[in-house]
């Protein structure tokens, strides 16, 4: 009894001396817990609890379109934007903004849809009016061409595009109802019985809303699914948990000493310093190549579709180099900047896990809300990941990835000379 309690006082003994460890482990899940939260608030809501920015083109400019663009505008799911610097959306501006990333959706209403949808109210009312002897309106034969067309970022998932899907097509169903209403109250107050009238749903075949592909950048494009989200999400959160292994190779250096031993050669750090960044962000790379070796000829043997790389899969290493090295350098800075493995452990690890649910590696990034939104563009992995779906998802090249390229080795180079600094001051002051 006397060793156990003995042992109790020892430990305790042991963490009293490391209160910077000791908070880590209870700031760290703390934060942990309130970020989670915050994250996680948007996948729980039903995406027609959510507000989008919509992109509308009008090339109708009749009755329908006044209908579709009054109930969107009136909506509290949607914020309707119709022009931009104060000229109308036209179709191709409408798909390069989404093709961009800018924007989730946007739907584009034909010319001639009004026409199209009195046509077929008129077809119902003359089938009404035969019977009752009554003048009939003019028609002509339906059209199937006239369909109100939804474009996506590529990026978007299924369940986003369902439940976007659903509630435009209400909005269109509603428009196509007062237009019909209209015309049969021209018929004047009566007792009618439409068991027998024509085919509603054959009539209005060609309304509704149809989700067509973007532009022919994309026709090679696979829409996202579970592979290709997951293979590189992982892959890249994989890879920031190298921070682990750096942290604890330099705090275990400092503890033996080896590392005074080199500060004491002129300049020599500062090469061992580069020697570690290099054979890291090697190691990153690799672990980078063998999950999409997975993701391409694994996965397929288990029923999954195969990744797909995009037009130029030479790019996405090139943007695998560049995550390497930005988490690399990151274990490099949690390994400088804290004294002992109980402070750096949970730190390099949480912050990852932190780092990935603002990045996008978790949720979308843009089912967030607009602060955290804001937030998540501090993390290196919302820029990576980001840089991927634009190679493989939107069919992309380095024109449209060299900003991400930049940025995560610019995180990068910022963390490793803020290391070589914090490391200087240490030696120089004995620590």
């Amino acid at each position: 009894m006397k060793k156990i309690f003995a042992t109790i006082i020892k430990e305790w003994i042991l963490m009293r001396r490391d209160v910077g460890g000791l908070m880590l482990l209870f700031l760290m899940p703390a934060l942990l817990i309130v970020v989670m939260a915050l994250v996680q608030d948007a996948p729980f809501k039903d995406y027609q609890e959510l507000r989008f920015e919509l992109l509308l083109a009008d090339n109708d400019h009749g009755s329908l379109a006044e209908e579709i663009t009054s109930g969107l505008k009136q909506s509290k799911n949607f914020k309707v934007i119709d022009s931009l610097d104060g000229k109308p959306l036209t179709d191709a501006k409408l798909q390069e903004l989404l093709a961009d990333g800018q924007y989730r959706v946007g739907i584009v209403i034909p010319k001639g849809a009004t026409a199209e949808v009195v046509n077929a109210a008129n077809h119902i009312a003359n089938s009404i009016a035969g019977k009752l002897g009554m003048a009939a309106f003019p028609t002509r034969d339906i059209r199937d061409t006239s369909y109100v067309r939804m474009y996506f970022d590529p990026v978007s998932k299924p369940t986003f595009r369902m439940s976007i899907s659903f509630a435009l097509d209400k909005y269109v169903t509603y428009s196509c109802s007062n237009i019909l209403v209209k015309r049969l109250s021209r018929m004047g107050k009566m007792d009618v019985d439409t068991s027998e009238t024509a085919d509603f749903k054959k009539i209005f075949q060609g309304i509704g809303i149809h989700e067509e592909q973007l532009g022919n950048r994309f026709a090679s494009a696979k829409l996202i699914n579970s592979v290709q989200h997951n293979v590189p999400a992982w892959a890249i959160f994989g890879m920031f948990f190298i921070v682990i292994p750096i942290a604890g190779h330099m705090i275990r250096e400092r503890d033996e000493r080896s590392t005074m031993r080199i500060e004491l050669i002129p300049q020599a750090y500062r090469f061992v310093a580069m020697g570690k960044i290099i054979f890291f962000t090697l190691v990153c790379t690799l672990q980078f190549i063998f999950m999409f070796c997975i993701g391409l000829w694994f996965i397929p043997l288990v029923g999954l579709p195969a990744l797909y790389l995009g037009a130029h899969p030479f790019t996405v290493l090139l943007v695998g180099i560049g995550i390497a090295y930005a988490a690399t350098a990151y274990g490099y800075f949690v390994g400088a900047m804290f004294k002992t493995a109980n402070q750096a452990m949970p730190f390099g690890a949480i912050s990852t896990v932190i780092l990935s649910a603002i990045g996008g590696i978790w949720v979308p990034a843009d089912v967030l809300s607009p602060m955290m939104q804001k937030i998540s563009f501090i993390s290196p992995l919302r820029w990576g990941i980001d840089a991927i779906n634009a190679l493989i998802l939107r069919n992309g090249d380095i024109n449209d990835i060299w900003l991400h390229i930049i940025i995560l080795l610019s995180f990068g180079t910022v963390l490793w000379f803020i290391s070589i600094y914090k490391n200087a001051r240490r030696y120089s002051s004995g620590q």
